[in-house]
Formats: C-alpha cells, sequence, structure tokens
C-alpha cells in the first residue's frame, strides 16, 4: 500500500479510527514509550448528564485528542490533535473549533508543543520531528505495515 492509498483510506474513515491506527503504530514502534502517548477522551457524542460529568471531573474544552509525555527539544510534551483529512469534493480537511484553537495557543505559550494532524501520515511525520528522528524508514514501515496498525487490537 502506498501513502496515497492509505490517504484515499483514511478519507472514508472517522477521526477515531484514523486515532487508532496512529495509536497502534506508535505503540509498536516505540514499546518502551508506548504508556506515555495516550488519549483524552473529551471528545465524541455525549448525553447531557455524561457532558456534565465530563465537566464536573474536569475535562476542558479544546484539550487535545491524545498527549504524548515525553522530554524532547525544550518542550515537556508533545499534544496532538486529530483531524479527519481532506476528502474530495469538500472544500477542506476537518479544522480545529475556536475552544481548541484558544486552548493551542495557552499550550504553546505555556511551552509545549502541539501539532495538528490529518491522518497517520501527518502524525508519523509529526512524531519523528519532535523526538528528533528520520522519518524516512518509519514511513517506509507504514506503507508496509498499515493494514496491520489500521486493524491492531490496543
Amino acid at each position: 500500500m502506498e501513502i496515497n492509498e492509505i490517504k484515499k483510506l483514511e478519507a472514508t474513515m472517522s477521526e477515531a479510527q484514523i486515532q487508532h491506527s496512529c495509536v497502534s503504530w506508535f505503540r509498536s514502534k516505540f514499546p518502551s514509550k508506548q504508556s506515555l502517548l495516550f488519549a483524552i477522551p473529551n471528545g465524541g457524542a455525549r448525553t447531557g448528564a455524561s457532558g456534565a460529568m465530563r465537566k464536573y471531573e474536569g475535562a476542558l474544552a479544546g484539550a487535545p485528542d491524545l498527549i504524548l509525555l515525553h522530554k524532547r527539544g525544550g518542550y515537556g510534551a508533545l499534544l496532538i490533535e486529530m483531524k479527519t483529512p481532506k476528502v474530495k469534493g469538500q472544500k477542506s480537511a476537518g479544522r480545529q473549533s475556536k475552544a481548541q484553537e484558544s486552548f493551542q495557543s495557552q499550550v504553546e505559550e505555556a511551552g509545549y508543543k502541539y501539532i495538528v494532524c490529518h491522518g497517520i501520515e501527518e502524525f508519523v511525520r509529526g512524531v519523528c520531528e519532535y523526538a528528533h528522528i528520520r522519518p524516512i524508514e518509519y514511513l517506509a514501515d507504514l506503507v508496509d505495515n498499515y493494514e496491520t496498525y489500521r486493524k491492531a487490537r490496543l
């Protein structure tokens, strides 16, 4: 499977499915750091009662989808917002909400790295850039093993 084929497949997937592939890829490639990347269960549809409970527990509008707790390059952590890629026929890819943009600004002002990824290729490139790793071998692996990551059980 080539990168363009992966992008076409992702255009039919939900943000949650793409995020799953990204987390699966990361945990496969960096097993010693796998518990340092985790999801923030902040989005998605919910009832009024469950939304109120999340807010009561401390959930924040605009918080990113994933956090990688790994110091690198002067940053204390990498915060990752996942978005759907541009789909042919649509004007644009998934976009951040105003709350997400505000959260990003606050996080960056506090000295953390924040990226927005529209699919697994951007995720791989973003993680590699953050870790100061050349992405070429990881992208080659992604092409060879994408179906494994997409179907993996976490």
